[in-house]
């Protein structure tokens, strides 16, 4: 791999690139490199080089750009001139005809939740293991995940790596989760399956054990509850008229779970 390869962000450029978070960028890189142009030419023309190949090539160069750009254009009243044309890929849930309340007293029986006075608990031993499992899985390019996938889900499926998530087709299920979905996924379905849980219910498992997410699978940033607005599938804050609550990345903007309506 190159080093530009390595410096390539797929999700924040092409068709995935958000304007905002672009706009933003450049306005920033453009202004850090003016300023240093008056201090000294030279140093101004790099700063200007190096943050316009980083926002072509990663989208942008602030961390955390996904988390508060959008915020940014909208508190400008900008928003209506970087609206998309098309809404964005939803990602679908791995699904199986087991009962709830059946899911529920298996994962406290199997140790993976633990059940206290204020509520549901991932127990801590389930959590380090899926959380390793997530950290492996993130380094991990679009085919090897595919294969994961592939190898994690408990009946025959033809699974692809494809716009920029995984494509799921087999004989009672045919669904397209995200990157971060998957990996989150795959982790559960290995952590829990080895708990002696029947790979259907690790399944079931899937969607309900993302709400206990605190790392993010794509970038291993903090995930707290924010909300979502169709720019990129990344997260928004709260004054940008959001669409719905979700539990986002505060760092990469990927969405983890997504909260039901109250």
């Amino acid at each position: 791999m190159s080093v530009i390869d390595s410096l390539k962000r797929p999700e924040h450029t092409g068709e995935n690139r958000c304007l905002p978070c672009t706009v933003v960028n450049a306005a920033f890189v453009a202004i850090v490199g003016l300023a240093l142009g008056v201090l000294w030419l030279p140093a101004g023309f790099v700063v200007l080089a190096i943050g316009a190949l980083l926002v072509y090539l990663r989208g942008y160069v602030v961390p955390g750009t996904p988390s508060f750009a959008p915020r940014l254009v909208a508190a400008a009243g900008l928003s209506g001139v970087f609206d998309h044309d098309e809404e964005p890929r939803q990602s679908e849930s791995l699904d199986a005809n087991v009962n709830p309340d059946v899911m529920l007293s298996t994962l406290l029986d199997a140790g993976v939740l633990v059940e206290e006075p204020d509520g549901l608990f991932l127990s801590d031993e389930a959590r380090e293991d899926w959380e390793s499992t997530m950290a492996t899985l993130r380094k991990a390019s679009d085919d090897e995940l595919a294969d994961a996938v592939a190898a994690a889900i408990p009946f025959e499926a033809t699974v692809t790596a494809e716009y920029d998530g995984i494509s799921i087709d087999g004989p009672s299920m045919s669904v397209w989760i995200s990157r971060p979905q998957a990996i989150a996924d795959v982790a559960t379905l290995l952590a829990v399956t080895e708990r002696g849980v029947d790979p259907m219910v690790s399944l079931a498992a899937t969607e309900p054990l993302r709400m206990f997410t605190e790392v993010c699978p794509e970038c291993g940033g903090v995930v707290e509850e924010t909300t979502v607005r169709n720019c990129c599938g990344g997260t928004a804050g709260i004054y940008d008229s959001p669409e719905h609550e979700v539990l986002g990345c505060s760092e990469c903007g990927a969405v983890v779970y997504e909260l039901g309506d109250e």
